[in-house]
């Protein structure tokens, strides 16, 4: 049996498949697959929850109107609260002015005056001396004058209306209507039809004799010859009593302290010519080394002479340099809660203590007043002592403590009346 030898074929090679593109099942496919899987009771469960969740929803009712009207009424009227506040304390303002006590203040101290400073402590200057003397005249003021009784005087127009000359010698009366009998200074003829002036003088002395014009008869001629020769005067009498000065204690010595304050200027004006430049200050020493009237006290005198003899020590300093010594030394006592308000220059004293003009040193003490008053730092002034207080009350703290004499606010808006809590809005001026 002969075999069948059948020759195997090589196999074929299968092509590799192709990947079959993805399938993109829409949610509603997906939903029906997925509810396919899921058993039946799961399903109605979905069902009954969707149903009722939509049940719920439909029962919730939607916000009216009304609601939403109030709710932006409350927000505006929130907003707007908060800009009034806002505004309230942006603009608010309130000055108080304060007028200040002022108060006297002196520092005192002694300052060595030397040719050359070596020290703050001492000043440039140069030391001299003089003598000067002189005597001289003055007239009574009268002041301590008295009056006293003398013999009036004046001048008669004396008429002859008779047809002879009338001799009038020496002596000659004239008496008055008041019978204030007057003579003649020096004999007179008087022309026929004629006048002549003569002097005459009281027989008397006292006021008496002070007469206002009048008629005098001439009691020496027959009583026929009166009605003819008479004189009359135009100008009143005088000098009836005269004021005799007395010259007293007190009066000399003003005239003595006259001359004294004329001596010192002479002398002082030679003393800087003397001393050179030296700045302006200076500090005088006066010795009365003689000093002599020409008559006693209580004398009567038409004039009389003061004797005045002196040495004159004078210091020359500089008075620049000087002041600002002595305002510092014025500073230290202001002290603390006080500024510095002024200091009087003009009147500051510098009297001359010791000296040596041969060594040209000296010391002089100062006395300096000044001003001073309560500073914006003082706690006096604090502006939380005021908060709560209008005008009125703050004046009466201020003035009761001796601290202002016045007290004006000016505020803003202008309903405030009050210090507000808020103190950075809050300025304090004094005036």
């Amino acid at each position: 049996m002969t075999e069948k030898t059948s020759a195997k074929k090589p196999a074929k090679k299968r092509a590799p498949r192709k990947a079959a593109p993805k399938k993109i099942t829409p949610p509603a496919e997906e939903e029906k697959k997925v509810s396919q899987r899921v058993p039946v009771r799961e399903v109605q469960m979905h069902e009954e929850s969707k149903e009722t969740h939509k049940k719920a929803k439909q029962k919730v009712p939607s916000p009216s109107l009304s609601i939403y009207r109030r709710l932006v009424i409350g927000f505006v009227g929130v907003v707007g609260i908060v800009l009034l506040c806002v505004l309230y304390l942006s603009t608010l303002k309130v000055t108080m002015y304060v007028t200040p006590v002022s108060e006297d203040i002196s520092t005192e101290f002694v300052v060595d005056v030397v040719s050359t400073p070596v020290s703050d402590s001492e000043i440039k200057g140069a030391v001299v001396t003089g003598s000067i003397g002189k005597t001289q005249s003055f007239t009574p003021t009268g002041e301590g004058s008295t009056q006293v009784d003398d013999v009036a005087k004046g001048t008669l127009t004396i008429y002859n209306t008779s047809t002879t000359a009338q001799t009038l010698v020496a002596t000659t009366r004239f008496l008055s209507p008041e019978n204030i009998l007057f003579r003649l200074e020096e004999g007179v003829t008087v022309p026929a039809g004629g006048s002549v002036e003569a002097a005459v003088y009281a027989d008397q002395a006292g006021a008496t004799g002070n007469l206002a014009p009048t008629r005098f008869t001439i009691p020496g001629l027959s009583q026929s010859k009166q009605e003819l020769i008479y004189a009359e005067s135009a100008v009143a009498f005088t000098g009836g009593t005269r004021t005799i000065a007395v010259v007293t204690q007190a009066e000399l010595e003003a005239s003595a302290e006259t001359l004294k304050t004329s001596l010192v200027s002479d002398a002082l004006s030679m003393l800087r010519a003397q001393a050179g430049e030296t700045g302006g200050g200076e500090a005088v020493e006066i010795a009365v080394t003689a000093q002599t009237y020409s008559i006693e006290p209580d004398t009567e005198a038409e004039t009389y002479d003061v004797t005045l003899s002196l040495t004159v020590t004078a210091v020359f300093y500089d008075k620049e340099v000087l002041n600002t010594i002595a305002q510092n030394q014025l500073y230290e006592e202001i002290g603390q809660g006080r500024q510095f308000v002024s200091a009087d220059f003009d009147q500051m004293i510098v009297i001359l203590e010791k000296y040596d003009v041969a060594l040209g040193n000296a010391n002089i003490h100062v006395v300096l007043h000044g001003k001073v008053m309560t500073s914006r730092t003082s706690d006096a002034l604090a502006i939380r002592r005021f908060v709560g207080m209008n005008t009125e009350e703050i004046q009466t703290l201020l003035s009761g403590e001796g601290v202002a004499t016045s007290v004006r606010m000016e505020c803003f808006p202008f309903w405030i009346h009050r210090v507000p809590r808020f103190l950075d809005h809050v300025n304090l001026e004094l005036e």
